[in-house]
């Protein structure tokens, strides 16, 4: 059982995996590194690094194991805990810092960390389970400097560093790991693979071949057009379910030159735009459309937002015709000599650039010109602030609520136009039970797609493929990304 390098295709091109800050998580940050609890394939809250968990009204407190240390040997600590909370929630490090919030101060009594609270949070355990709380060692990042994640990383996970690359990262198993308490680990004990290799496969028509010849043992997101012909071969497994990430439209509600901040523009653009053809015609149904911020295969799905943003050309028509944007000779729309024209910008990926040329399309039957500029991640992130005109995005996370406060709190201005939403986020972060935070969920979605914080357009489902020799591999609804601690390969 113990051996082998399992290869995994994967359909980014990975960043430095750095839990204080980075573009994006990838799934090597479940080899290099743990959390103090972590979801259950069902989305319950159970421990990992901590041994035991509570919250009341005023803190959460986390009992953290003893006996555990970093791949450099160095002590991991409560207070080494407190360092990388106090490192997350500080706006000016912490790339989730907004979700923090409440948090008042952060300390350690003996091997208990006690997150104290503004009032109650019953929303922290949505924070404290996800990738960008997951525990490194910060000295070793602060003495690294920019290398961090390249070139050292320096958590407590089954893996270490070997290489990393944006094209391929490698890991090799750490003979030293302390072992696992998580409940569904079924290997407590140290990992059974040598390494593991990711893969960037970034063009999405080569995700399928890869796995089919064995170049890698598992692949993430094959294009719907190959997942038939990928269930069909015998020397693979294929998992599909909803992922957590819904792909969204931004325009700025600042921007009044061009009607922005006015709702009927946000909703005409809505209305004219297919989800349900885009999800058919693409993705081939192995997608959801959706009509507000979340996916609709969420525990907490709000079936009220379908009653907004339906495919309905003549509604939008008219939305744009009453707020005064009026067809031109050359059938784009204008209003007091300003043309309804305007550019989105976008990640240069295969799939969601056929999803934006389609909705370019779309808009033009009403009136509206829209070009699309496809951009790598060192040209795109740089240019997505609150004055962004538009932009078009696909959010990844196990936190919805969290997530979507996030970018339109940080990439939209302060506007009376959000006023109901971010109230709504409020009442979220205040929420001292789970009922609570599922009334303020639903408040939140009814709102959002009402008044278009951001336009929703689609929902698409994870795909995992692997080779019949993989064991243990498990990618489940609730992770982002699939555990290690299981994985062997059959000979």
């Amino acid at each position: 059982m113990i051996g082998g390098i399992f290869r995994e295709g994967y359909d980014r091109a990975p960043t430095p995996p750095d839990p204080v800050r980075n573009a994006w998580a990838d799934p090597n940050f479940n080899a290099f590194y743990e959390a103090l609890v972590v979801r259950d394939p069902q989305g319950a809250i159970v421990p990992m690094l901590a041994s035991a968990y509570a919250n009341d009204e005023t803190a959460w407190k986390f009992t953290l194991r003893e006996g555990i240390s970093f791949h450099s040997g160095a002590a991991c600590t409560p207070a080494v805990i407190v360092k990388d909370f106090d490192l997350f929630r500080n706006p000016d490090t912490g790339q989730n810092s907004p979700f923090w919030g409440p948090i008042t101060a952060v300390t350690a009594e003996g091997q208990v960390i006690v997150c104290s609270t503004a009032h109650p949070f019953a929303a922290f355990q949505e924070t404290v389970a996800t990738e960008y709380s997951y525990i490194l060692n910060p000295d070793a990042r602060e003495a690294a400097g920019d290398t961090y994640g390249s070139e050292v990383v320096d958590g407590t996970g089954p893996f270490t560093l070997e290489s990393f690359t944006p094209q391929e990262v490698k890991a090799k198993r750490w003979d030293a790991y302390p072992g696992s308490v998580t409940p569904f680990f079924e290997n407590k004990g140290v990992a059974y693979l040598d390494g593991i290799t990711w893969v960037s496969i970034t063009e999405a028509s080569q995700r399928g071949p890869e796995v089919e010849t064995g170049n890698v043992d598992a692949v993430k997101n094959p294009p719907p057009q190959d997942v038939d012909r990928l269930k069909g071969n015998p020397e693979l497994v294929v998992q599909e379910f909803q992922e957590l990430s819904n792909f969204f439209l931004s325009v700025n509600v600042g921007d009044a030159s061009l009607g922005f901040d006015d709702v009927r523009v946000r909703q005409a653009i809505s209305h004219a735009i297919d989800r349900e053809g885009i999800v058919q015609s693409i993705f081939l149904g192995h997608a959801a459309a959706t009509y507000g911020p979340v996916m609709p295969g969420w525990s907490w799905y709000n079936p009220a937002v379908e009653a907004y943003n339906q495919y309905d050309p003549t509604a939008s028509a008219a939305l744009l015709d009453e707020a005064g944007w009026l067809l031109g000779s050359d059938g784009i729309r204008e209003k007091d000599g300003k043309k309804l024209s305007f550019t989105t910008t976008q990640l240069q990926e295969t799939v969601e650039v056929q999803v934006m040329q389609a909705v370019v399309e779309m808009v033009k039957q009403v009136g509206i010109e829209m070009k699309v500029e496809a951009l790598d991640a060192a040209a795109f992130f740089p240019q997505l602030t609150n004055e962004t005109t538009s932009y078009a995005f696909k959010w990844l996370w196990s936190s919805p609520i969290d997530v979507v406060a996030l970018f339109v709190q940080f990439y939209q201005p302060e506007s009376p136009v959000l006023d109901e939403v971010n109230a709504a986020f409020a009442l979220w972060q205040n929420a001292a039970d789970n009922k609570q935070l599922q009334e303020a969920a639903y408040k939140v979605q009814d709102v959002f797609a009402r008044d278009l914080a951001l336009i929703p357009l689609y929902t698409p489902n994870t795909i995992w493929v692997n080779r019949t020799n993989v064991m243990g591999w498990r990618p489940n609804q609730a992770n982002l990304y699939p555990f290690y601690n299981d994985v062997w390969l059959e000979a």
